[in-house]
């Protein structure tokens, strides 16, 4: 991304887990940065995916500080928050924030499942959700039960645009042809098709955008501007969650609407909901959640679902206050208290700033 700031200031310093953190920072001014890794955009891959992207600008707009990219596999100390990217974290010290981690990757060996990598330490402040949790604490690292999504605070960062479409489709980033914005979905994924009669009120949603907060801001408008939401894409499902926008998961298992027991091992219904989503909900204190499901070949009833939708959604009863508490950084800006106005991504400083890579 283009606002990312000079990595030869000194690093702001990330407290220990549990750690006391006073809710007005110290005058930084221009003399720290924070130290962070996520999913960046690369030469290879120079388009970012919304929910990867997000990660710098909510840190950037809590802490009042500006951004230094770190590589995952570096020595240097850093911080990790938004997305499913802590199984890729090699050397240093990590400070973990509301971080997923996948139990099936390894950082340095295919075909192995998660193990800690050598000469790495982590600091676990909090965590996506409790599978997670899990995962860390059989690897021997003290985990609190302290669960949470960055994304949750959007809202009070970026106000929503107005209802201009009656249901929104994300799209997931494996089922776009190309990675690309403009990208529509594979051919072969027939559930996605709108007929021309409702082309006006369903809306596909690529999660893909360019790497700046302005083409940011308009994929999340493009999200908040439809009155339901249903999604493959992880941060599809929690920003309209965080708008109280009436969602659900897209299933490519299943027909039609049905209540999932996220506590449950029985592998019918474990696969109808993807790891990542089971995660995250159970981190916002869900034991059931319903989803839609549609084989991907399968043409979409998008009236039914719509008429699912309103019957069947409910919002989550989940405030963020403990998550934010274990933010390990002083906050410039509190979202749990009222503000006359919001703090619009579009103004916020870290647009002027600039990337260097360490």
């Amino acid at each position: 991304m283009d606002y990312i700031t000079n990595g030869l200031k000194p690093r702001v310093p990330l407290v220990k887990p549990g750690e006391a953190v006073p809710f007005a920072r110290a005058d930084a001014g221009d003399r720290a940065v924070v130290p962070l890794t996520w999913a960046a955009t690369s030469a290879q891959h120079p388009y970012a995916n919304l929910g990867d992207a997000l990660s710098p600008l909510v840190v950037s707009a809590l802490s009042g500080l500006p951004i230094a990219y770190h590589r995952f596999q570096s020595n240097t100390e850093r911080l990790a928050c938004v997305g499913t990217i802590g199984h890729k974290f090699v050397g240093g010290r990590v400070h973990v924030w509301g971080t997923g981690f996948d139990p099936r990757r390894h950082p340095l060996e295919r075909r192995v499942g998660y193990c800690l990598p050598p000469q790495t330490e982590f600091w676990v402040h909090a965590v996506r959700g409790p599978l997670t949790a899990d995962l860390l604490r059989q690897q021997g690292l003290t985990v609190p039960a302290v669960y949470g999504d960055p994304v949750w605070f959007l809202p009070t960062l970026l106000p929503p645009a107005p209802k201009t479409y009656e249901l929104g489709v994300v799209l997931h980033l494996s089922e776009l042809r190309q990675r690309m914005p403009e990208s529509t979905y594979k051919r072969e994924f027939k559930r996605y098709r709108v007929p021309p009669h409702l082309a006006e009120s369903v809306q596909i949603i690529s999660p893909l955008t360019e790497p700046n907060v302005g083409a940011i801001a308009q994929r999340i408008q493009a999200i908040t501007a439809c009155k339901r939401i249903v999604s493959t894409s992880l941060h599809g499902l929690i920003i309209a969650e965080a708008y109280g926008i009436p969602c659900a998961y897209f299933s490519a298992y299943g027909n039609g609407g049905q209540m999932v027991d996220l506590t449950h091992d029985d592998p019918k219904l474990l696969q109808m909901v993807d790891r990542r989503m089971r995660d995250a909900y159970l981190g916002f204190g869900k034991q059931t959640l319903w989803v839609y499901g549609r084989d991907r070949t399968a043409r979409s009833p998008w009236r039914h679902i719509i008429r699912e939708l309103d019957r069947h959604w409910q919002p989550l009863d989940w405030s963020g206050a403990d998550f934010l508490d274990a933010f390990p950084l002083p906050l410039a800006f509190n979202p749990l208290k009222p503000h006359p106005d919001s703090l619009n991504l579009l103004e916020h400083p870290i647009q002027a700033m600039r990337r260097i890579w360490l």
